[in-house]
């Protein structure tokens, strides 16, 4: 009973999953209870442990002093009817009238009330103290475990401030609304004392020192491994930095680096998977994700370029500049994950924020760079940090006006509508999406719509939409970095018709015809290799026709 008592505390409790208690549960001995395992594999600390374990003891207790009163109130109810069947019987030989009725029933008739009994599901009904000696009696219900027995527990609130001595239970306070959003609105800049870059890495080494290293070789992304080489993506290739491999000690010691820099005041918890941003001082930001296997951390740092770009820094076709001078309409970029989509959202914000005054307002999943506006007003919103949702952001930009939305990244036809409203209410509107090119992007955001409303929903995408950027980044030769291809175009007459029509199988011609005004994947990487930034081989892996480049396939 011990280990499904202390399996439903925990589960209730929210210290464990009830995935986490389900993998370790084989693990139970006779010696060993199941928040002995999981204080073992690190999912729970030993000093909440040893809390739940003196309120199971007493949970425990408290059962079998009831138990003991049960049995005893039954020997008495037992003694009591024998007594009454003897006595009914001495009656029945000496009275007619009682002959007629069954002695049972007379018995039953004055035969004391029975215990109440006990439910045929094992649930318990707990009344005493809790561990901070609270008195409560609770009827809640628990979670059910799979493979476990089903039970009701008085709550069980542990603190996580252990080192301070146990008060007296406060008065109890209304639950935050689920949807309650964060207290600290603070955007963390990451700005302070530079910190400069080691010479070499090793495990010890500060993750201050680590991003600046990666910062001063132009590195992406950190990975950080138990019992593997730190390693550094660069130029699209992933090289170990450190000789030696990082120990679970020193990986848990670069999180608590960063533990205090989120900008929502977000707590590391150990086994809780996350992806954040935060700005670590002296180095800028970067975006942290977190990924727990058997209570060890496996860590991935994307470092967040804080410097402004130009678009002819990121060699985007010409036509696309003129982009930034339109002042409403939506403009799509889509590409995959990691291919920039972000930077060059945010690049065309500050080519606006350049040339004239504006307001602009952002959405984003979560904020990457920091904008600083000098000839007009910025405004950048986090989803689930200022906003509930992305709706509630693109709503919000609306109510207040701004000339300029940024939404990084599409999620759904209900973002997507209310985009195509503020456009075609005179905002300028830049979306983040996905797709690997023009003809699959239009044809998956039309398929998404109901039939029904898809006419419509067609004529106002084709009115609004005044371009689409499909991006790719590529690998320079000899390791120089990388380089933007992309599929390209303005929204000519022709496209327009395709979109209402919802026939796009003559896209890829018609962005070919229009020369200066379009660009396809393909064209985009045969200027790169001939332009000597690309290997012929990186062309022919993303070509959307890899024949036009099958003379640089290697053999088999």
């Amino acid at each position: 009973m011990r280990n499904q008592y202390m399996a439903k505390v925990l589960v209730y409790n929210k210290l464990v999953t009830e995935d986490q208690i389900n993998a370790y549960k084989d693990k139970v001995s006779d010696s060993k209870d199941i928040g002995q395992v999981l204080v073992e594999v690190g999912l729970l600390k030993p000093a909440l442990y040893q809390k739940v374990l003196a309120y199971v003891r007493d949970l425990e207790a408290k059962n079998a002093q009831a138990e003991t009163a049960a049995a005893a109130n039954a020997a008495a109810i037992a003694a009591a009817k024998e007594r009454e069947a003897a006595k009914a019987k001495e009656q029945a030989k000496e009275q007619a009238k009682a002959q007629a009725t069954p002695p049972a029933k007379k018995a039953a008739a004055n035969e004391a009330p029975s215990a109440p009994a006990s439910s045929s599901q094992g649930e318990l009904q707990i009344e005493g103290n809790d561990i901070y000696g609270k008195s409560s009696i609770s009827a809640k219900e628990v979670k059910a475990v799979a493979g476990l027995e089903s039970t009701q527990l008085a709550e069980f609130k542990p603190t996580m401030q252990e080192s301070e001595p146990e008060a007296p239970a406060a008065p109890a306070v209304a639950e935050e609304p689920a949807k309650a959003l964060p207290t600290h609105f603070a955007v963390e800049s990451g700005e302070g004392a530079p910190v400069q870059a080691p010479e070499s890495l090793s495990p010890t080494t500060s993750l201050a020192e680590m991003i600046a290293f990666a910062r001063k070789f132009n590195a992406t992304d950190i990975y950080l491994y138990p019992d593997r080489q730190v390693a550094m993506r660069q130029s699209g290739n992933i090289v170990p930095v450190t000789e030696e491999a990082m120990s679970v000690s020193e990986l848990s010691n670069r999180l608590d680096d960063v533990a205090d820099c989120f900008d929502d005041g977000y707590k590391i918890v150990q086994g809780e998977n996350f992806s954040k941003t935060a700005g670590v001082p002296g180095v800028g930001r970067i975006r942290l994700s977190v990924t727990w296997f058997e209570g060890v951390p496996s860590v991935s740092i994307r470092i967040i370029q804080a410097e402004s770009a130009s678009l002819e820094s990121l060699y985007l076709p010409p036509f696309c500049e003129s982009f930034a001078e339109l002042t409403s309409g939506l403009v799509l970029i889509a590409g995959p994950s990691f291919s920039g989509r972000t930077t060059t959202m945010l690049t065309y914000a500050e080519t606006i924020m350049r040339n004239r005054e504006t307001y602009i307002q952002t959405v984003e999943k979560p904020i990457e760079r920091l904008l600083r506006n000098t000839a007009g007003a910025v405004a950048q919103r986090e989803v689930g940090l200022h906003v509930h949702s992305g709706v509630e952001g693109i709503e919000l930009a609306m109510n207040n006006g701004a000339d300029v939305i940024l939404f990084d990244h599409l999620e759904n036809m209900d973002e997507l509508s209310l985009l195509l409203q503020a456009s075609n209410a005179g905002a300028l509107v830049f979306a983040v999406t996905t797709g690997n090119n023009i003809h699959a992007l239009l044809s998956r955001l039309l398929a998404s719509v109901p039939e029904v409303s898809r006419t419509n929903f067609a004529y106002t995408l084709a009115e609004q939409l005044k371009g689409v950027i499909v991006q790719q980044l590529v690998p320079v030769v000899q390791n120089q970095g990388l380089i933007l291809a992309c599929e390209a175009m303005k929204v000519s007459s022709t496209v327009a018709n395709m979109i209402r029509k919802n026939d796009f199988s003559q896209i890829a011609a018609a962005i070919s015809s229009q020369h200066d005004q379009g660009i396809t994947l393909d064209d985009s990487l045969q200027k790169c290799v001939e332009s000597g930034y690309i290997d012929g081989f990186e062309a022919w892996k993303r070509a959307y026709d890899n024949r036009r480049f099958a003379s640089y396939r290697p053999a088999k």
